[in-house]
């Protein structure tokens, strides 16, 4: 059986370790990176509070915030031996099959920076309030919990018979944040966080031009469907169904479509 046609949990374990081991120090200095920035910004983000004012509302919106932005920067860096021939061809290289090498990359880009680092920010957060409240106690709100947090979004998808697809919906748009940059970093190998935004960007204002020039060219200004219908959406429940379907096959067509730039580059 060839190893580039075949999966096996014992060669990924093997890759994990190695790159533990080849990456450990920036791994490390990355840490350590992402905590000084969110030491630094929820400081400055209190003192333009005037600290008294900060509660734990602010501390998840701050963290909404550089979840994302983190998020975005750091899935846009996957796949850095693509960054130039010498180290991809020692990536190709590996004793592992494109199964591995991207479900390694899924594991580490994706899924790993979403579980760690909400523990990352409340880590760092508390720290930084124990902190900052010994030398300024006017910053009285100071501990940092995600069980305290009271989102809108949260009664959207608790709302009776509309719960699961507006937690489709909800999830799928988060992902796709991650997922589109991951896209973007397997396709371009120069520049791949300005290139993917361009992209998106791209794509979207095309098809915005294309519904405007639709819309104009139909006269459909003035038309309103029957018992205010979209097409088959005939209320709220079918509108989160059907942004729930639609986020989940681009999401998976952004997989695929990284999965197969890796099988690509591999032939």
């Amino acid at each position: 059986m060839e190893t580039n046609n075949s999966f096996s949990i014992q060669r990924l374990v093997l890759l994990c370790k190695q790159s533990m081991i080849i990456y450990k120090k920036p791994i490390g200095i990355t840490l350590a990176g992402f905590s000084a920035i969110i030491f630094i910004a929820l400081i400055v983000m209190q003192s333009a509070a005037n600290f008294r004012n900060w509660d734990n509302e602010d501390s998840t919106a701050a963290f909404i915030f550089l979840f994302f932005q983190f998020g975005f920067i750091y899935t846009c860096l996957s796949f850095p031996a693509f960054r130039s021939k010498e180290k991809s061809m020692v990536y190709l290289m590996l004793p592992a099959s494109v199964s591995e090498k991207y479900t390694f990359e899924l594991l580490t880009r994706i899924v790993l920076y979403i579980v760690l680092m909400p523990l990352l920010f409340w880590l760092v957060a508390n720290i930084e309030g124990i902190i900052v409240h010994s030398f300024i106690p006017e910053l009285a709100n100071y501990k940092f919990s995600f069980g305290k947090v009271d989102s809108g979004f949260m009664s959207v998808v608790k709302n009776g018979k509309f719960e699961f697809w507006a937690m489709i919906m909800v999830i799928q748009g988060i992902l796709f944040v991650f997922i589109a940059p991951f896209a973007g970093a397997s396709h371009f190998s120069k520049s791949p966080m300005l290139k993917t935004l361009f992209t998106f960007l791209l794509v979207i204002a095309a098809y915005g031009f294309f519904v405007f020039l639709l819309v104009k060219g139909l006269n459909l200004e003035g038309m309103h469907p029957v018992n205010d219908r979209i097409l088959f959406i005939h209320n709220t429940d079918g509108a989160l169904m059907f942004l729930g379907i639609l986020g989940t096959a681009i999401n998976l067509c952004l997989l695929a479509f990284a999965y197969f730039r890796i099988k690509e580059k591999e032939a």
